[in-house]
This record gives structure tokens, sequence and C-alpha cells, in this order.
């Protein structure tokens, strides 16, 4: 259990670029000689993909809800029309 821990961080250092040069050196040495890291670094790099599209997808959820509360409420209705004034054309 603790070799993959380590397997992980590793991985993650490789992928954020907080090696240092040597180590970095001996981290793709590594790659050529063992397959299943290569496995391993794609799953990380698929990982992070998908946790930062989610991530991306609840900030957007959440902008949209902000939005709707703005401009369904009455207490905003000037915020929204000095905002619908700004996109004005002249």
């Amino acid at each position: 259990m603790r070799t993959s821990l380590n397997n992980i961080k590793a991985i993650e250092d490789y992928l954020s670029g907080r090696l240092a040069p040597g180590d970095m050196l001996l981290f793709e040495a590594n790659t050529l000689l063992n397959k299943d890291l290569i496995n391993d670094i794609q799953h990380q790099q698929n990982t992070y993909a998908l946790v930062r599209q989610y991530s991306r997808q609840k900030l957007k959820d959440e902008i949209i809800a902000v939005q709707k509360i703005l401009a369904t409420a009455p207490q905003h209705s000037g915020f929204m029309k000095r905002i619908t004034n700004l996109f004005k054309k002249d």
C-alpha cells in the first residue's frame, strides 16, 4: 500500500514539474523500464482532467444559480438594469 502512495506522489511531482532536474531524468528513465509506470501516469493525467472538468462544471452551475437569483429577485432589479445597460449598443 505504501509503495502505491509513493508512486502516486512521484507521478504527481513529475506531472506538476516539482522534481529536481536529476530526479526528473531518473523518473523518465524509470518509465522506459517500467511499462506499468507509464500506464499509471496516463491514469493520473486522466484523473486530473476529470477533476478539472468536474470543477469547471460545478463553478459554471454556481454562476448560473447566482445569475438566476439576480435576474429574478426584485431587490436586484436595479443591478440587473445597470448590467443590461453596459451591453446595450448605442
